[in-house]
C-alpha cells in the first residue's frame, strides 16, 4: 500500500483531543502515513480574519486526503468582537471553514454509515414493559448535501435593491413588502437537479414538499 500523507487539522475545542486519537487508530489498523499539521478554525478568524487560511487550502489541493477535527462558530456580532482590534471595520464577516472546505472541493455528500453489532451497548435498542430488551438490527447510510440547501450560504441582511426587487416578485412577499431593509434578514436554500441527483440507487428521502414546495419538490421528483 502507499504511503500517504495526510494534513490534519485539528481546530478548536475538542478538536484537539479527538485528533490525535484519530491518527492513534489509524495507525492501530496498519495505515501507513505522514501526518502534515495545518491550521483551522477560531484562532486563525482573531487573529488574521480568515478561519481557513489559503496555506491550508494548499496543502489540501496538493495532499488530496485532510482529517479534521473541529471549529468554533459564533454568532455575526460575536465574531466580530474578537476579531483582531485593528482588523475590525474592515468588513471582515466569519464564514463556516468547514462550509468553505466543502464548497472549495465540492465535497457536497456527508456520508455516514450506521450499523449495529450484537452486544454493543451503544447499540440502539427497544424496550417493552414486560419485554427483554430488543436489539434492532441496523444497516443504513444516512448522507445529507452540505454544500446546497441552506448550506449555499447566500443570505442577506438589508438584501441589495436588486436582491430585493427579485423576491418582490413573489407574491409569498407581500407580507414583508413594508418591512426596512435593516429590519429583513433573508437565507435562500438553493437546490440543483445535479445535486439531487448524486444519491444512492436506493434512498428514503426526507423532505418537506408540503412547505417547501420547489425545492423539496425538486428533490422528491429526482428521488423518484
Amino acid at each position: 500500500m502507499a504511503r500517504h500523507t495526510i494534513v490534519t487539522m485539528a481546530g478548536d475545542g475538542v478538536g484537539k483531543t479527538v485528533l490525535p486519537e484519530a491518527i492513534r487508530v489509524l495507525e492501530a489498523v496498519g495505515l501507513e502515513a505522514d501526518y502534515l499539521p495545518a491550521a483551522i478554525g477560531w484562532k486563525c478568524w482573531m487573529e488574521t480574519g480568515n478561519p481557513l487560511p489559503d496555506k491550508t487550502v494548499e496543502l489540501l489541493t496538493r495532499h488530496k486526503i485532510g482529517l479534521f477535527g473541529a471549529i468554533t462558530s459564533k454568532p455575526k456580532a460575536e465574531a466580530a468582537a474578537e476579531l483582531r482590534a485593528d482588523l475590525r471595520g474592515k468588513g471582515l464577516v466569519y464564514f463556516s471553514p468547514i462550509v468553505a472546505m466543502r464548497q472549495k472541493f465540492h465535497l457536497d455528500v456527508c456520508i455516514r454509515p450506521c450499523r449495529s453489532f450484537p452486544g454493543n451497548p451503544l447499540n440502539f435498542v427497544r424496550r417493552g414493559r414486560e419485554e427483554p430488551i430488543e436489539e434492532p438490527v441496523v444497516d443504513t447510510v444516512i448522507f445529507r448535501q452540505n454544500t446546497e440547501g441552506l448550506y449555499a450560504g447566500v443570505e442577506w441582511i438589508d438584501p441589495p435593491a436588486e436582491v430585493r426587487a427579485g423576491f418582490e416578485t413573489h407574491p409569498k412577499f407581500d407580507p414583508f413588502r413594508k418591512i426596512k431593509g435593516a429590519d429583513l434578514a433573508i437565507s435562500t436554500r438553493i437546490f440543483t437537479r445535479e445535486g439531487c441527483r448524486r444519491k444512492y440507487s436506493s434512498v428514503t428521502v426526507c423532505e418537506k414538499p408540503n412547505v417547501l414546495r420547489e425545492t423539496s419538490g425538486m428533490m422528491l421528483e429526482e428521488a423518484g
